[in-house]
C-alpha cells in the first residue's frame, strides 16, 4: 500500500483558542510552529497531501479549508476538509498536540493498514487512538466517505464527535504513552510546561 495514495493529513487548526488567548497554530516549540511540526510528522509518515482546517499555511500540497458550517466545532472542520480530500482516508490531528510522538501515529497507521486487509469489503470505519482511560477521537484515521453523515448531523447545530462515531461505528487502537507527555496544549500553563519540558530534554 502506497501511503500517499490512501491517506491525507486533516489538521484541525480552526479553534478559537479562547483558553490560551493566542492562536495555537502559531505557537512555537523547538523552533517551529505547532502547525509546522505536525505537517513535518505527517510528511515523515509518507503522507503527501495536507489539509488544514481554519488556518492559512503556505507550502507544497498544503490546502487551507474553511468551514462550510461555521461554529460547529471539530466536526465542522472535519466535514469541510473531507469534502475536498482526494484520498480515501485522512489522519485527523489537532493542532494543539505538537509533542505527539511520531511512533504513535506510525503504529496507528500500520494497524489501520493491516485492519483494512481483513475487512473483505465491509464498511470502512474510523480507527481512534486509545490510551489509559481515554479515547482520542481527534487523533484518528477516518474514512472520507463519512462527510455526508457528518453534514446531516451539523447542518442545523453543532454535535459532539462521538455522536457521529457512535452512528457510523468505530474501532480503537490501544497504545500507551508516558504520563509526562503533553498531549493537548490548550492553556497558558500547559504551554509553559511544554516549553520547560523542552529545556530539560537532552540535546542530540
Amino acid at each position: 500500500m502506497i501511503r500517499k495514495n490512501n491517506y491525507s493529513l486533516l489538521l484541525l487548526a480552526g479553534g478559537k483558542s479562547s483558553r490560551i488567548g493566542k492562536n495555537k497554530a502559531e505557537l512555537y516549540y523547538e523552533g517551529k510552529t505547532f502547525t509546522q511540526l505536525l505537517i513535518s510528522k505527517a510528511r515523515d509518515l509518507g503522507i503527501d497531501q495536507i489539509y488544514i482546517s481554519g488556518f492559512q499555511e503556505c507550502g507544497e500540497n498544503i490546502h487551507t479549508v474553511w468551514d462550510q458550517y461555521p461554529d460547529r466545532g471539530p466536526l465542522g472542520g472535519i466535514h469541510a476538509c473531507m469534502k475536498v480530500i482526494k484520498t480515501p482516508f485522512c489522519l485527523v490531528l489537532p493542532v494543539d498536540a505538537p509533542k505527539l510522538p511520531r511512533e504513535i501515529l506510525e503504529s496507528l497507521l500500520v494497524y489501520h493498514e493491516k485492519y483494512r486487509e481483513g475487512i473483505n469489503g465491509t464498511k470502512e470505519i474510523p480507527l481512534i487512538w486509545e490510551h489509559g482511560d481515554r479515547k482520542e477521537p481527534l487523533i484518528a484515521v477516518y474514512p472520507v466517505a463519512m462527510a455526508d453523515t457528518i453534514e446531516n448531523l451539523i447542518r442545523e447545530h453543532s454535535a459532539p464527535v462521538f455522536r457521529v462515531l457512535d452512528r457510523w461505528g468505530y474501532e480503537c487502537f490501544r497504545k500507551e504513552i508516558s504520563g509526562q507527555q503533553i498531549i493537548n496544549v490548550n492553556t497558558p500553563e500547559l504551554y509553559e510546561a511544554l516549553l520547560r519540558s523542552s529545556e530539560k530534554e537532552p540535546k542530540a
